[in-house]
């Protein structure tokens, strides 16, 4: 199951990228219901492969950046709170925002036209993408 930027193999998504703080506990809310009724209902064996991965992030035996549901529940204590529990632990730790994240958006949204080149340059730097430490595998 290719997830995205919602579910990644050490942490889930952060909810204010998009929507701003202000927007960000009805995204996390959204992500919650996301990440309970579509990706954790299904089976256990079903193998996770988020869009990409943090220096926190530990690669399976076969040296992909996968991992299967029931591992990911086991590991990851954001996977099993319940929905307030999980909407304020992700807001409680957020990393800052990458700078060129609003221009990222915008072309994810398809509001900018960038060829290839451009492309990998917003991409290059850190992966803020996940929501916070406290959220991480293993925590």
């Amino acid at each position: 199951l290719a997830t995205g930027d919602g579910l990644f193999v050490e942490s889930v998504a952060r909810p204010d990228l998009e929507e701003g703080d202000e927007g960000a506990p009805d995204a996390a809310r959204m992500l919650y219901e996301s990440l309970q009724e579509r990706v954790l209902s299904l089976p256990e064996e079903t193998l996770v492969g988020g869009a990409h991965f943090s220096d926190a992030a530990e690669p399976a035996e076969d040296g992909t950046y996968t991992a299967p549901i029931g591992e990911l529940k086991a590991d990851m204590d954001a996977l099993t709170m319940e929905e307030e529990e999980f909407v304020e632990l992700i807001l409680s730790d957020m990393p800052p925002r990458p700078a060129n994240y609003e221009e990222i958006i915008a072309t994810n949204l398809g509001q900018n036209a960038v060829d290839d080149e451009e492309a990998f340059t917003l991409e290059l730097g850190p992966n803020n993408c996940a929501a916070s430490q406290e959220s991480l595998a293993g925590d």
